[in-house]
């Protein structure tokens, strides 16, 4: 993670140097520059995901302080877009052209729009309920692998860093031409056979499917490694979703929607993903999933009184029609999604 840690440093420099003039040319609460600064100086020492959410927490302190203040927004876009976050990227983004309608950056920040929805689409197509990937300058690094995931089937881990994917260099490379990179990529009859028995050997999985070769490099560890995967992990019936995305990707849709509340620390939510993942290949097109992280979208699972993970809520028509928090086993989960299918379901806490 300090490899991480140096290149958000390099980031918040850059965003401090674009906020500070803004500072001297108008009112600016002393408050909110505060929290702006203790937003910055979290990244710097950052050592772990929580401690960019604190860091987006304090930008976002400020960001209420300050509400017109252009330059706020921009950072707040900027730590989102480098944090996975392509949602509220564009929502400060947006807020921030709104703001500064004579800045000379226009162009460019509008070409970052297009880029955080194209990646929101090809997270919708992919999925990935579970695992957050960072672009860095130095390679895609690893943020969480949850386990209970599909990618969790290999050996990536937390602070691991991907360089290639089979003979492509994905070094400054940004998520979204990632992704497609994997879903792209070739391997000749060798370099199948190669992948699949190394997989093998690792998962002791010996059914078929496309294959991948991921070049790793992890903390300390020296040459680099190879992780193969499977195509499939990195697709999934299941998306995740921030509050940003909530009212489009929930309560505007038409299917029923299941909705998984989590969060990294909470061992039931790690049994209940294949069970989900599962249930979500048999309802394709029938009913749509989505994972949210609560760690990640506090003020959502405030405004519906998400008491405890994992919580699964199914949504129709844009109401919830029913609730079920804590551990849950594979007959408890399928009686839920026959409902959902159906469009039916009491609320039910537990």
């Amino acid at each position: 993670m300090k490899t991480i840690t140096r290149q958000c440093i390099l980031i918040s420099i850059l965003c401090l140097s674009v906020a500070l003039p803004v500072w001297s040319q108008q009112e600016v609460p002393e408050a909110a520059k505060e929290r702006f600064k203790s937003g910055i100086a979290l990244i710097e020492k950052a050592e772990k995901p929580a401690d960019f959410l604190a860091a987006m927490t304090e930008f976002e302190a400020a960001a209420a302080l300050a509400p017109k203040w252009p330059d706020i927004h921009y950072n707040l876009a900027q730590l989102a877009a480098e944090t996975d976050k392509p949602a509220k990227a564009i929502k400060e983004y947006r807020a921030y052209l709104a703001l500064a309608p004579g800045e000379t950056d226009q162009v460019k920040v509008e070409g970052e729009i297009t880029r955080m929805n194209e990646l929101m689409a090809i997270k919708r197509k992919v999925g990935l309920p579970g695992v957050k990937f960072v672009s860095m300058a130095d390679g895609i690094a690893v943020l969480e692998v949850y386990p209970g995931t599909r990618v969790a089937k290999s050996s990536l881990e937390r602070g691991d860093k991907i360089v290639g994917v089979d003979k492509q260099s994905v070094v400054g490379m940004k998520l979204v031409d990632f992704f497609r990179t994997i879903e792209t990529s070739t391997q000749t009859a060798m370099q199948r056979s190669t992948t699949a028995r190394l997989y093998g050997r690792v998962s002791k999985d010996r059914t078929g499917g496309d294959m991948v070769m991921l070049f790793v490099k992890s903390p300390g560890v020296n040459p680099q490694r190879m992780v193969p995967c499977k195509k499939d992990m990195f697709r999934s019936q299941i998306v995740e979703i921030e509050e940003d995305e909530f009212e489009a990707e929930v309560l505007k849709e038409s299917l029923p929607v299941v909705v998984m509340f989590w969060n990294s620390g909470c061992q039931p939510c790690s049994e209940s993903i294949p069970i989900v993942e599962a249930e979500s290949i048999k309802y394709a097109g029938k009913v749509k999933f989505v994972n949210v992280n609560v760690d990640e979208n506090k003020n959502l699972a405030r405004q519906l009184a998400v008491k405890g993970v994992p919580t699964l809520m199914v949504f129709k028509g844009g109401s919830a029609i029913s609730t079920n928090t804590g551990r849950l086993d594979k007959n408890k989960v399928e009686e839920i999604m026959q409902s959902a299918a159906a469009g039916q379901g009491g609320m039910s806490i537990r």
